[in-house]
């Protein structure tokens, strides 16, 4: 039941990556109605249903029959399938609400930068930089409700009092532990958004652009210590592997430049789906 919940919030989200994306390339405001990307006409409410508009009109719009891009009902369905992969690994409850928004605005995001860097190798500030001030107050908000929340469920029983300061130590270790994805994750944004500044002087711009610097800061903020390193290792190594699959190809050569951010993008949503798996798998080799 979740699943199915998940897959239609993600297909209605699929829509908005894909304005937002689509906009932002074509440096165009995010405000007003939806139109048709060849005629421009304005989109009517039942022009607009996702998946389902495109298989009612054949893939056409309705007003010029100019054929609509498959990658309209392609994003919408991606972000179905991620958006319910989501409410599956999710336990719902009340405080697990503000986590799942976040994590949903993590992944619209991410699937919006994807877009633009894939088509045009272009990390929008419009997208990137509101994303990182709209996370960090989040952050923010979830960590003062988890504490608040806390300290509310602990005051209403005799039992609980007993666990609130002074007479226990229990709800400020309870409390730090909420915090550690705020501070972490702001850490884990200046390392990494700094690492990836770094880069770009010591390799004179060539090694990556400042909208990944950016891009790296939003994720090492959204996924904290350690899943935003990780997702950066994965992101180089599937890049490197790529790279030498498009030169072996004769696709590309040495030298050339390919789009780090969906590679960035990539490693992110494996971290953050598979992230604790991942990390078990790892510290086992290790043993």
């Amino acid at each position: 039941m979740w699943g199915s919940a998940g897959f239609i919030v993600g297909v209605v989200l699929g829509s908005l990556v894909k304005a937002l994306a689509d906009r932002s390339l074509g440096m165009k405001s995010f405000w007003g109605r939806s139109y048709c990307p060849s005629c421009k006409a304005g989109l009517r409410w039942y022009d607009l249903f996702p998946i389902f508009s495109y298989i009612f009109l054949n893939g056409k719009c309705r007003y010029c029959k100019k054929k609509i891009p498959l990658e309209y009902p392609i994003t919408e369905i991606i972000l179905g399938i991620l958006i319910a992969y989501l409410f599956t690994q999710t336990q719902f409850s009340l405080i697990s609400i503000p986590d799942l928004i976040l994590k949903i605005f993590f992944i619209v995001i991410l699937v919006v930068l994807f877009i633009t860097d894939f088509k045009k190798m272009f990390i929008p500030d419009r997208i990137v930089i509101p994303a990182i001030i709209i996370s960090l107050i989040s952050l923010v908000a979830i960590t003062v409700y988890k504490i608040g929340y806390l300290y509310f469920y602990l005051s209403q029983s005799p039992i609980g009092r007993k666990l609130l300061p002074p007479y226990s130590d229990y709800f400020q270790r309870h409390a730090l532990a909420a915090a550690e994805p705020l501070y972490l994750g702001i850490l884990m944004g200046l390392l990494i958004g700094g690492f990836f500044l770094s880069l770009i002087i010591i390799t004179r711009g060539k090694g990556m652009g400042g909208g990944d610097v950016k891009l790296g800061a939003f994720i090492g903020l959204m996924l904290g210590f350690p899943q935003a390193l990780f997702a950066v290792v994965l992101s180089f190594l599937t890049g490197a592997i790529f790279s030498i699959i498009l030169i072996i190809a004769g696709k590309k050569h040495f030298g050339q430049t390919i789009p780090f951010g969906p590679f960035l993008v990539l490693g992110s949503l494996i971290m953050l789906f598979w992230g604790n798996q991942i990390m078990d798998w790892y510290l086992k080799l290790g043993v």
